[in-house]
């Protein structure tokens, strides 16, 4: 597989609905964490920057699990 391949890979899987959780404060900070993805947690300052931040995360996760050729799981199903 290409780097090309690779990425486009990438942020295919990212771009599924995986949940995202948020947590925190403005004094405190923000803590955001995919469930789905063991150990994918990182944080930022807001909202925002905790969910830019995830989305960085998420993509080393799935990286790194691609390279390991460990399983991804897929997002949760969700109720309509």
């Amino acid at each position: 597989m290409t780097d090309d391949e690779r990425e486009r890979l990438i942020q295919e899987i990212v771009a599924r609905p995986y949940r995202k959780v948020i947590s925190g404060d403005d004094m405190e900070g923000y803590l955001a964490e995919a469930p789905e993805l063991p150990g994918c947690v990182t944080a930022g300052a807001t909202v925002d920057e905790a969910l830019e931040m995830l989305r960085d995360a998420m993509e080393g996760w799935i990286e790194c699990a691609l390279a390991a050729g460990d399983p991804i799981p897929e997002p949760e199903a969700t109720c309509a």
